[in-house]
This record gives structure tokens, C-alpha cells and sequence, in this order.
């Protein structure tokens, strides 16, 4: 069943992937794919409109502009990697699905080499130590943000499952979260411990009901002021102030970017720290691994599994998360 989305919600300013982004909504990209791939075709129908072209009338010199273009502003290589892939996705529907004779064949888009091109080195994240990860627990400012950071570390939530987590994905009975929209992958289980199940217990009858909207809001971890944290940018500062503070944080690369202002192209250097959402991510596969956690569970939570590792995990038997739980001890 696909998910029930308005198109004139949708920002990308062209008929075309706005149809394309609500067939594949909840049909082929999960919603938050569904958002990544809004912004990369956002991105390219806005570069097509500045050289006064449109998606139908674009050919293949068209969309290697575009990568170049993303090149010089910075895009490492899995992001332009990921932009080719939207992009031919767009036009294989166009191709299958409407009436349009297209002057592009989208297997050529799909099969376009980014490797050629000079684009800034991955930035690589060490995982935090468990005597880092519990200085880092210590030294946020309060019960919901370092009880997020926990959850992070001890199932290995994205930042966007973390935000999106709702009560009705918490199973105290059977100690287990269910991840119901995750980037990547189909909605799968996790186990969770004694005591993460008692602190989340804890924080929803006992400090999540101070929070504004807290009875109007479905999720877990609501927004100061409104029913959850609504980008990934607010959890990424707040992780990475608690890493300030915890004496954890420093800059381990940095990257030119360049913007167009629309009259010409502007230089700026962002700057990559060590301790985001995505190191707690690191860290659990890596305490996991440390564990003896065998690799296709460790594949799953890292939505880096094959389908048949999904769907093999999608339900795990209470056997399977008892042995996760036995060898898997979370730093506390």
C-alpha cells in the first residue's frame, strides 16, 4: 500500500517527479527515502530551470552538467551517486508510465561513473570507547536528550527513527522497539535491555508529560514546544554540544563548498566533527561486533542487509533477541 501523499506538498517544482515521488512514496522509498530523493530532484529540476531546460526536454549532456556541477559544489561521491540514481529513476517512470517520447534513455543515467570525478575523500568517524560513550551520557542537559543519546548507542536508531520513534513502537512486554520506517530497509525489531525498557518507561510517565504538546504527540521524544523534533539538525547539535561539553569533540575534516547566490558562486568551508548521531550509530555495530553479535543482525541495524537478511530479521524469534541480549552489554 502506498502512502497517501498530496503532491502539492511536494516542493521539487515539476509535474513529472512530483508524480514520480508520490508512486514511489511507501511503494518503493520509504518516507524518509521518499524525502532525500524530493531534495536531490529539487536540486536538479532547479538546475535544469536556471539553463532553461526541463526534465522532459533533458538530455544526457544535460544531467553530466549537473554532476559536474555537484562536484564543484562540493558533493562527496556517494551523494552524487545518489542523486544519478534518483534522477534515473525519474526517467525510467517517465519512460514506463506516461506517453512522453524521451530524449534520454535512463539506463545511460543510471550507469554514469561518478569514481572519474575529484570529489573530497569520505569523512571516516572512529566509534566512541565505552568510558567515552559514558562520559558523553553524563554531560547532556537533560533526561530526554541523554536518554535519545542512549537509545542511539543501545539499538542503533538513525536520527530520523529516533525522531520519528512513536509509543506505539515501544513493546515493554516483549522488550522490543519496532522500527517502522527506517532509510534503506523494511521495517524491522530490536531488542532492548531491562533497563533501557525501565528508563523509557520512566521518562514517558515521569518527565514527558512536562513537555508543551506532550498529550497531542504520538512520539516518544517531543519537541520543546511541538510533537517531535522536526530535523535532523536539532538532535545533531544537541549531540554535538553534550560532546563539547563531555571534552569529546573535535573537527576531524573539513570541506570547501560553494553556493550560487544566483549571481555567482560563493566559497565556505564546513567543518565534519567526530561525535554526531551517525557516531552512535558506529559505535553500537562496533560494541555489537565486540560482543560476538553474528554480522547479518549487525547488517540489519546498519541497514546494510540483503533483502533475504531482512526479511529473515524482520521478526525475530524471542530466542534470537535473548542471545542479543545475554552477549550485547551496553555501556552504563
Amino acid at each position: 500500500m502506498t502512502q497517501d501523499i498530496d503532491i502539492s506538498c511536494l516542493r521539487v517544482p515539476d509535474k513529472y517527479a512530483k508524480e514520480y515521488l508520490q508512486h514511489a512514496a511507501g511503494l518503493k522509498l520509504a518516507s524518509s527515502s521518499t524525502k532525500t530523493y524530493e531534495s536531490h530532484l529539487r536540486g536538479y529540476v532547479t538546475f535544469l530551470h536556471d539553463g532553461n531546460t526541463s526534465v522532459l526536454e533533458a538530455t544526457f549532456t544535460d544531467v553530466l552538467e549537473f554532476v559536474e556541477e555537484c562536484v564543484r559544489l562540493g558533493n562527496r561521491r556517494s551523494t552524487i551517486e545518489g542523486k544519478v540514481t534518483t534522477i534515473s529513476e525519474l526517467y525510467k517512470y517517465i519512460r514506463l508510465r506516461t506517453e512522453y517520447d524521451l530524449q534520454l534513455e535512463p539506463l545511460r543515467v543510471e550507469n554514469i561513473d561518478v569514481s572519474g570525478y575529484q570529489t573530497p575523500e569520505p569523512i571516516k568517524r572512529e566509534a566512541l570507547s565505552r568510558e567515552e560513550l559514558r562520559r558523553l551520557f553524563d554531560a547532556f542537559d537533560s533526561y530526554r536528550n541523554r536518554l535519545m543519546a542512549v537509545v542511539a548507542v543501545e539499538t542503533g536508531l538513525r536520527n530520523s527513527d529516533l525522531r520519528e520513534l512513536k509509543i506505539t513502537d515501544l513493546d515493554f512486554d516483549c522488550l522490543q522497539i519496532h522500527v517502522s520506517d527506517p532509510k534503506g530497509s523494511k521495517p524491522y525489531d530490536v531488542p532492548i535491555s531491562d533497563e533501557l525498557a525501565y528508563e523509557l518507561e520512566f521518562w514517558l510517565q515521569h518527565h514527558r508529560t512536562g513537555y508543551a504538546r506532550s498529550d497531542e504527540s504520538p512520539y516518544v521524544f517531543p519537541s520543546l514546544s511541538g510533537l517531535k523534533l522536526e530535523t535532523n539538525s536539532s538532535f545533531n547539535q544537541i549531540v554535538r554540544d553534550a560532546a563539547e561539553q563531555a571534552g569529546l569533540q573535535e573537527i576531524v575534516g573539513e570541506s570547501q563548498i560553494q553556493r550560487n547566490n544566483g549571481l555567482m558562486l560563493e566559497s565556505d568551508i564546513r567543518q565534519w566533527h567526530r561525535v554526531t548521531p551517525h557516531t552512535l550509530r558506529h559505535s553500537f555495530v562496533t560494541l555489537l561486533a565486540d560482543s560476538g553479535v553474528d554480522l547479518s543482525y549487525r547488517q540489519l541495524v546498519a541497514n546494510h542487509a540483503s533483502a533475504e537478511t531482512t526479511r529473515k530479521y524482520t521478526h525475530l524469534t524471542e530466542d534470537r533477541f535473548s542471545t542479543i541480549r545475554d552477549r550485547f552489554v551496553p555501556p552504563r
